[in-house]
């Protein structure tokens, strides 16, 4: 299992030193984790190319601001990926690695959190 780290030169680059928008991104990831992952899962199961596509494009960018360009880069991937086979059983391997960085992310957003609230 790969780790998933914050890259912190994204995060300063998109949010300088301000640390309540840093919070306020993190919340609204924690808070729409159960979305993402409901509408991942179910554009895969649909077995419809075109609509996964559609979901990973609009999730997809989400994880660059929380400075995790490497997950960013796996929705981009699987994306590009479903242009090039002819049906999602094709990429079933892809998507479980995908959901996993994505739960990954989210373990990594939580932690992030906690050291939001001590810091406090």
């Amino acid at each position: 299992m790969k780790t998933i780290q914050l890259d912190r030169e994204v995060l300063l680059n998109l949010y300088g030193d301000c640390k309540d928008s840093q919070i306020q991104v993190f919340s609204v990831f924690l808070s729409s984790y159960p979305e993402i992952k409901k509408n991942l899962y179910s554009a895969f199961e649909s077995g419809n190319l075109n609509s996964l596509k559609r979901v990973l494009h609009f999730h997809g960018p989400s994880f660059m601001y929380l400075g995790i360009p490497q997950v960013a880069g796996s929705f981009k991937n699987l994306e590009l990926k479903c242009s090039e086979v002819d049906t999602h059983f094709s990429i079933a391997t892809d998507f479980a690695e995908l959901m996993q960085a994505v739960e990954r992310s989210w373990v990594q957003a939580t932690i992030e959190m906690e050291s939001f609230r001590e810091a406090v």
